[in-house]
């Protein structure tokens, strides 16, 4: 691909797993649809969005039928591309698309996508070089800014109080969790969170949501008579293979093994 584009992607309940070369913002516009990379995992509602380096291999589910995704296709090699990075003083790839991650947009986003999602409607010609130029530019050009603002906040010395973390992410276990309600959670802005959280534990925020929710689940294995698919259900996963999956990478055997272990 050589140009980027903005479009509208209606997922619905379809699933999938793919790979491209090259990056992607993914926006969540309607319903919810669960994204998952090797080694980070998210669900996109309204209000969120990923970054997909070029080349990532990724899973996708549409949990409902309404699931729409707002997408910038972005080419490293289109020169509008390239002068956006000259504009913003920001090589693209190693900084929005070094890896996969998630994020909550402000409110002040809530506008460009409405914008956006009505200009990208049924109808409206997805080709249009002036249109794609200009959904793109205001695209990048936003997320831009969110990651200038989340590198130049100053980090204080301050920790996170792992009992408030935990106690939060336990009430919430079956629920999708933004980083952004986790941070309200802790009373900290959602860049300073985001970067006190990876000094103190190493990990992101959605990567120790996902292994705190597992380790619940290997509790629920060892102690009670649960079928899998509740157990994955009361952990937030939709289905029992994306649980199955999860689990296996991390502690390395399945859920069935978990259980077969403990009747031995």
């Amino acid at each position: 691909m050589n140009s980027s584009q903005a479009r509208r992607n209606l997922i619905a309940r379809q699933r999938g797993e793919h790979q491209h070369d090259f990056a992607q913002i993914l926006i969540g516009w309607r319903g919810r649809m669960d994204c998952e990379f090797t080694d980070t995992a998210g669900r996109l509602v309204p209000g969120s969005a990923a970054l997909v380096p070029a080349s990532s291999c990724h899973r996708f589910e549409g949990l409902s039928d309404n699931s729409e995704l707002l997408v910038v296709d972005v080419s490293l090699q289109d020169p509008y591309i390239r002068a956006l990075e000259q504009a913003c003083r920001m090589t693209f790839e190693d900084t929005l698309f070094n890896r996969p991650e998630f994020l909550s947009l402000g409110g002040e986003m809530a506008p460009l996508l409405e914008f956006a999602a009505t200009q990208l409607a049924a109808g409206k010609s997805s080709d249009n070089a002036l249109l794609r130029c200009q959904l793109v530019s205001l695209f990048m050009t936003q997320f831009c800014r969110l990651y200038s603002a989340k590198r130049a906040e100053p980090l204080i010395r301050q920790r996170i109080n792992p009992v408030i973390l935990h106690d939060f992410i336990d009430s919430r276990l079956a629920e999708p969790l933004t980083n952004r309600e986790l941070a309200q959670a802790l009373n900290l802005s959602e860049s300073h969170f985001y970067c006190l959280f990876q000094r103190q534990f190493g990990v992101t925020p959605q990567q120790y949501v996902v292994s705190r929710r597992l380790r619940h689940a290997r509790t629920q294995l060892l102690d009670s008579a649960l079928p899998l698919v509740a157990i994955a259900a009361e952990v937030g996963f939709a289905d029992a293979s994306s649980f199955n999956r999860a689990y296996k990478r991390e502690f390395r055997e399945t859920p069935g093994a978990t259980r077969r272990d403990l009747k031995a």
